[in-house]
């Protein structure tokens, strides 16, 4: 046995990071363990979108937790800011939601209306009314939503700053640490193994992201996490010609404050393969100029992919895992980045007190129970 803790936390992506900074503040000691390096897997790879209106098709149990983990997150971005030195750059100029086709409209607006009976804010707007929020869009834009309380954050920077916040509240950081598996005792998780040393703990919380499947079959849990490569790429001007999210059918536009333009993202299921494929970026390029027309003069600065983790409902996996002492904290999918403030205040909740609140049972991986061993 070594390094006995109260808790360790595998992933050191923005989900891992937010959980053991948060047990480590309710006084618990905390060991992470990261394969690679803090923060450099889908965390890195994401565009920063706060959105969970942009793509709800109806009100259900995961929009509330979209919306609840929003709530959170000025106070979760100024918090990381003040521990760590590193702004964020959160930005809360809203998205705009793109409509260039006269046949979409009636959906566009039926998909408004439901929303704002839910209370988040959300606005119709016309053509006309779209371009005089965004001159720049496409002048073939027929309609649009504006989702005020959807907002952006600097994933990066939020991912360099949690890096340095964590080493400061004294949490015990292993990067280029792979966990090789998840020692359990008599239907209880006493520990995790990594470099042929058993490291001794109160608690384990698995949050690995794509690569938590393997571990968890280890521990007697199955639940179907697979990798879903999304290819993104950066462009660049003598500034963004837009100043909020545009958000169209086919993809996104995220400006950011050095004058860079994100744009994302495929969903590919490639295995754990990531890379660049001239179709892939052909896709958004093609799609970027058709939202904004004079992106076409913009210079490509970057091209990248990230490998997110899917579940079969595409919904995460939250909570105790039906293992004690053994909590989940994976699968978000497209909604990491979106999710940390709400998963971690959930996860540390249940870990310290003892106590699940009702906003996981959705989320349990009691839904898969079929799948377990």
């Amino acid at each position: 046995m070594a390094n006995n803790k109260d808790a360790v936390i595998i992933g050191g992506g923005i989900i891992g990071c937010s959980i053991a900074l948060g047990l480590a503040q309710r006084g618990l000691s905390v060991a992470l363990y990261e394969r690679g390096g803090i923060g450099e897997e889908a965390s890195w790879a994401a565009a920063g979108m706060l959105s969970p209106q942009t793509d709800a098709a109806a009100r259900n149990a995961f929009f509330d937790l979209g919306i609840a983990s929003r709530s959170l997150y000025r106070a979760f971005a100024a918090n990381i800011a003040e521990l760590s030195g590193i702004d964020p750059e959160y930005q809360d100029d809203g998205t705009i939601c793109l409509t260039l086709r006269e046949d979409e409209l009636v959906h566009t607006s039926e998909w408004v209306a439901w929303q704002q009976e839910q209370a988040p804010p959300i606005e119709f707007l016309s053509g006309d009314a779209a371009r005089a929020m965004e001159p720049s869009i496409s002048p073939n834009t027929k309609g649009a939503a504006f989702i005020k309380a959807d907002h952006q954050i600097e994933n990066r920077r939020l991912m360099d700053g949690l890096a340095v916040a964590i080493r400061l509240a004294g949490i015990d950081v292993h990067e280029g640490s792979a966990v090789d598996g998840i020692s359990v005792v008599n239907g209880r998780a006493v520990g995790v193994i990594s470099g042929g040393l058993t490291i001794d703990c109160g608690v384990v919380v698995m949050a690995a992201g794509c690569w938590s499947g393997a571990l968890l079959r280890d521990a007697g849990i199955s639940v179907p996490i697979v990798p879903a490569r999304g290819q993104m790429l950066a462009l660049k001007g003598p500034r963004p010609p837009f100043s909020r999210v545009i958000h169209g059918g086919k993809c996104y536009l995220v400006p950011r404050r050095d004058n860079r333009i994100v744009v994302g993202s495929t969903i590919e299921y490639a295995g754990f393969k990531k890379g660049i494929t001239a179709q892939g970026i052909e896709l958004l390029l093609s799609a970027a100029i058709e939202l904004v027309p004079a992106l076409k003069e913009f210079e490509i600065i970057e091209t990248w992919s990230g490998l997110r983790p899917d579940t079969a409902d595409h919904l995460p996996i939250l909570g105790p895992s039906g293992v004690d002492d053994l909590y989940l904290a994976t699968g978000h999918f497209r909604n990491g980045i979106l999710l940390a403030p709400i998963t971690a205040e959930l996860l540390v909740q249940s870990i310290v007190e003892n106590k699940t609140s009702e906003q996981l049972a959705p989320f349990s991986s009691a839904r898969f129970s079929e799948l377990r061993n």
